[in-house]
């Protein structure tokens, strides 16, 4: 992020963003930094506030929030972060289930439910496609670290 102490003329607005270009990274200006903080708070509520919700109908949700076309919404998305809005919604839903294995205690099988999977194993291969691990070793993983620390604690 940068600021400008003071404003700046079009003409060096248009030398900065023909420079910041050349060094591969793109000017956003304050609306569509806006937007794109209102997409992601938009996925994280969809995710943590709306369980009941299908992926099918994540487009429409985000059209009425936002009040943009979805295919505007997912070209700025893809367009600054490198993904696009599908893959980032995986991502988002993929650290949801971290933290229902963690710390809900839930079956695979359970969360598989909870987040529109159509079963546990495939939720068990996205897991895995996108943190190189099981959702079993992952708990396991948390187990293991638990007794590291109560043995840490006891010597």
């Amino acid at each position: 992020m940068v600021e400008f102490q003071e404003e700046l003329s079009a003409e060096q607005e248009a030398q900065f963003q023909k420079r910041i270009l050349k060094l591969g990274f793109e000017v956003l200006d304050e609306t569509n930094s806006k937007l794109l903080d209102r997409i992601s708070t938009s996925i994280t509520d969809l995710i943590y506030k709306h369980p009941e919700m299908s992926r099918q109908e994540y487009p429409n949700y985000l059209i009425d929030k936002l009040g943009f076309d979805y295919s505007e919404i997912t070209h700025l998305f893809s367009e600054v972060h490198g993904i696009n809005l599908p893959q980032y919604i995986v991502i988002q839903e993929v650290e949801r289930i971290k933290e229902m294995l963690l710390y809900e205690d839930l079956k695979v099988k359970e969360i598989a439910e909870i987040l529109h999977y159509r079963n546990g194993a495939q939720l068990t291969y996205v897991f895995k496609k996108i943190t190189g691990l099981t959702p079993f070793y992952y708990k396991k993983l948390k187990e293991k670290r638990l007794e590291v620390l109560k043995e840490n604690k006891q010597e």
